[in-house]
């Protein structure tokens, strides 16, 4: 009889916990207790109680806008965009929610996708944050210098101008004009100090196209042209990318096709790209990248993988590695072509950014590749020291 009465008490207990710990999760309680929270500024408890109290049932706009509002606060954007694409389920024109979603996706270095937040904001907002539908959005210069360690070879100059604007808040396009030079020696036999010079001096244009289709998917369309001097003849060479992107909070995908008429040669390149921030912020990232390419002589297949953090208060610093060899490789949505006239069979860098202001950065990096001389097994290497200025307008 005594056990019976100790084990109805156990399930009396039981149930009264139950019963209040549904009471403290009520529509008014989780109102009143998140709204004190978010007034103390106690942003880490708000965002677990807020949780909590959607795991028990309780889920409205005003909850989500102070989770969303407490994630921003503590530099956790994804949980930020998360939170406030909830409120955007129930409520498609929340102002509070469009500008916290520019702000947050800006910080998690989605500019393009954005932008697309900002049409819901009022004539006075944009004014006070400068902010127009037709606008130059950033420009930039990139210089590297490169070095090899083989006669034959000579020092390579590369220049990069770029620059960014847009048409409306969901169209975005990207251009650059770059300049390549360099004098090598090209034998098809006998010793490289034997062979005429050859000076390529290659220019190139790319125009980049992102439309955003929605708040996460956007899609990609890209045209390179490179005009490439060499052996005393000139190659007219395009390319083209189509692609599609998919962001979500902690994590973005992207798959494109690459297709291009290359010295006389078709080339095609299939990537798929993921790349990951697990902190909700740009202190910790990484981007990997699957790349099967194909052309008249065969098929390769390459790995590309980026890891990049925050290690001082305005410094990021990114290393990177290319694995298996390649010829007229294509990187960042085919802004970057590897075609030279040396196959690469490795290369991998490391390279650093320093915020000089909110709206300027100063890049500095270092490359370094094993190629093999062309037509030859003798490998050697090429150094190479980049540095560049970008500006956000």
């Amino acid at each position: 009889m005594q056990q019976l009465k100790t084990f109805l008490l156990s399930l009396l207990v039981l149930f009264s916990i139950n019963i209040n710990a549904q009471q403290s999760y009520t529509y008014d309680a989780v109102n009143i207790k998140s709204y004190g929270l978010y007034e103390k500024g106690s942003w880490k408890e708000l965002i677990s109680y807020g949780n909590d109290a959607v795991a028990n049932g309780q889920d409205f706009t005003l909850l989500r806008l102070r989770i969303g509002y407490a994630a921003f606060m503590i530099g956790n954007f994804s949980e930020s965009v998360k939170a406030y694409e909830k409120v955007l389920q129930n409520d498609s024109y929340n102002v509070t929610a469009h500008y916290y979603l520019w702000l947050s996706r800006k910080y998690l270095n989605q500019p393009e996708l954005a932008d697309k937040h900002l049409a819901y904001l009022s004539a006075e907002s944009l004014a006070k944050e400068k902010q127009e539908s037709l606008a130059f959005t950033g420009v930039g210069f990139e210089t590297s210098f490169k070095t090899t360690d083989i006669v034959g070879r000579g020092n390579t100059w590369y220049n990069m101008l770029h620059l960014e604007n847009r048409f409306g808040w969901n169209v975005h396009m990207s251009q650059a004009i770059s300049y390549f030079n360099q004098t090598i020696q090209l034998p098809t036999t006998g010793l490289p100090g034997n062979a005429p010079l050859t000076v390529i001096d290659q220019i190139e244009y790319y125009n980049k196209l992102t439309f955003n289709l929605s708040n996460q998917w956007q899609l990609k369309a890209v045209y390179h042209y490179t005009n490439t001097p060499i052996n005393n003849k000139v190659y007219q060479n395009h390319s083209g990318l189509i692609g599609i992107k998919y962001s979500s909070n902690y994590f973005d995908v992207q798959a494109d096709g690459i297709f291009s008429k290359m010295y006389d040669s078709t080339i095609s390149q299939f990537d798929f790209q993921l790349g990951y921030y697990p902190l909700g912020n740009q202190k910790l990232y990484g981007i990997s990248t699957a790349i099967y390419r194909n052309r008249n002589t065969g098929s390769g297949f390459n790995f590309k993988q980026v890891l990049g953090g925050q290690v001082a208060k305005k410094i990021w610093l990114e290393g990177n590695v290319t694995l298996g060899s390649f010829q007229d490789l294509y990187e960042n949505d085919a802004l970057y072509l590897y075609n030279a006239v040396d196959k690469n069979i490795y290369k991998a860098g490391v390279m650093s950014y320093f915020t000089i202001t909110p709206k300027c950065i100063f890049e500095l990096g270092y490359t370094s590749e094993q190629r093999v001389l062309y037509g030859k097994t003798t490998t050697f290497n090429q150094n190479s020291i980049t540095g560049g200025l970008k500006w956000k307008f």
